[in-house]
């Protein structure tokens, strides 16, 4: 058994670029380990290297140098990522299809057959709420919708190891929530779990650690932790019988009601004991607060990560 679940050695890579074709580097030298059971988000600007990144963690692509291990073998290698479960950002669909129909497919293409096939289609239906949508082709579902729907497909083999390219992307604040809890409770289950994101809250939710990178280059890798960044607020979900006693508390008076009935707004650092006074008073159920940091641009530029120019 290998030390690392997904492992990226030294590995460059480089696209034919303008008139006369000349390569274009977007991963230089990239080092970077994820070890088994763990979650490691990759969080950097648009450009940075990100989806190409997970690309090659995938075996979608071959690195032009380096190499690219999935439990300690090549990832180019189909064996090795029969326990892979790959969301990307760009969704793969066959627009024809039903969903019903593409989730089969991609079961049956991770080896299940026949009634487990259709058990596991069934399940991962409803655990993304998407029963209602099993006769829809795809290319009649919503953008959040869609999003969910890869989200079904990238677990409906029980895979060992998740790679997620912004899985965040399109869901509306209810289904980002869900989500979180879904990722949480996959790496509590013993699952490996790789992705990116340009929202620190989000991986701050969900990662062990932290990679930055910029300029296709891993830049800073550890715990969010011991990543100095200011406080700007905290951002709250919470129940009350009377939501407008939330504004008092929230930045700009603005609190989001969200369809299962929460409440969902952004705390001033110095609003936040207030609010907890309120919880204990039993006027306010707090169902979870998060630090709100700065955006990852700002984040880079304070380590002087980002170069002049975005690839």
């Amino acid at each position: 058994m290998s030390e690392f679940a997904l492992e990226w050695r030294s590995v460059s890579f480089s696209v034919p670029h303008g008139f006369w074709m000349r390569p274009k580097t977007i991963i230089r030298g990239l080092d970077l380990a994820v070890a088994p059971g763990s979650a490691v988000g990759l969080v950097g600007p648009n450009g940075a290297g990100k989806t190409t990144t997970l690309k090659l963690g995938a075996g979608l692509i071959r690195p032009g140098s380096g190499k690219v291990l999935i439990n300690g073998q090549p990832a180019m290698k189909s064996q090795s990522r029969r326990r892979l479960g790959l969301l990307t950002e760009t969704q793969y669909v066959y627009p024809h299809l039903r969903l019903k129909e593409w989730l089969a497919m991609a079961a049956a293409l991770s080896g299940w057959k026949g009634s487990e096939c259709r058990k596991r289609v069934d399940d991962v239906l409803q655990r993304m709420e998407l029963t209602g949508q099993a006769d829809q082709v795809m290319r009649t579902l919503s953008k959040g919708q869609t999003q969910r729907a890869g989200l079904a497909q990238a677990l409906v083999h029980e895979p060992d190891i998740l790679l997620l390219d912004e899985p965040m992307s399109g869901l509306d604040p209810f289904w980002r929530f869900k989500v979180q809890q879904m990722l949480m409770q996959y790496k509590a289950s013993g699952g490996t779990l790789f992705f990116s994101s340009h929202i620190l809250s989000d991986v701050e939710r969900i990662s062990d650690q932290v990679a930055l990178i910029s300029d296709g280059a891993i830049r800073w890798q550890g715990a969010l932790s011991d990543m100095p960044r200011r406080l700007t607020g905290y951002e709250v979900r919470c129940r009350a019988e009377n939501p407008s006693v939330l504004e008092k508390f929230a930045q700009n008076s603005r609190v989001e009601l969200q369809t299962d009935g929460a409440c969902l707004l952004s705390v001033d650092p110095e609003q936040k004991e207030a609010l907890l006074n309120a919880c204990a008073a039993g006027h306010v159920s707090i169902e979870s607060l998060m630090p709100i940091r700065p955006q990852i641009e700002e984040v880079l530029f304070e380590f002087n990560l980002l170069s002049g120019e975005k690839d």
